[in-house]
């Protein structure tokens, strides 16, 4: 996997958790430290996440289409194993304020997610989608990095 690639998908999965945690105002500080460091993190599982990421980044998906993409990817990284090492990395990316805030939410809401098979949770994520162009972007520019 290219540097581009592997920072890419850090990318789209910080976005995803953004998502899942109602956080889209953190996802303009994101550096391209942290992203490779989140997709580090989410690395045993990386291979799994392209079918997602072109749903997210095709044109033709629907919003419910996308919403679902976004609870699969996170869904992946926990049944990979990653979960706790994907939300540390995320949380390391805050201010302390804001990991006070999503740090005390953002497991609990994951799991509650997963166990859940994610209907309510998709639902919340197509309100959010309304915020999330930086998502479809990003899902575009890995697709392209990583020659999916």
């Amino acid at each position: 996997m290219t540097k581009d690639c592997g920072e890419s998908i850090g990318y789209v999965i910080f976005d995803c958790v953004c998502l899942m945690m109602g956080a889209a105002s953190l996802r303009e500080a994101l550096t391209v430290e942290e992203a490779e460091a989140i997709a580090e993190a989410a690395k045993p599982v990386l291979s799994k996440l392209e079918q997602y990421i072109l749903i997210i980044s095709a044109e033709t998906s629907t919003k419910t289409e996308i919403a679902t993409a976004v609870f699969n990817i996170i869904s992946t990284i926990y049944s990979g194993g990653c979960i706790g090492e994907v939300i540390s990395a995320w949380l390391e990316t805050l201010s302390f304020g804001d990991a006070v805030l999503y740090g005390a939410t953002a497991l609990g809401t994951i799991i509650a997610a997963v166990c859940t098979d994610g209907v309510a949770t998709i639902g919340l994520i197509i309100v959010e989608l309304a915020t999330a162009g930086w998502l479809i972007d990003d899902s575009i520019k890995c697709s392209k990095a990583c020659e999916f």
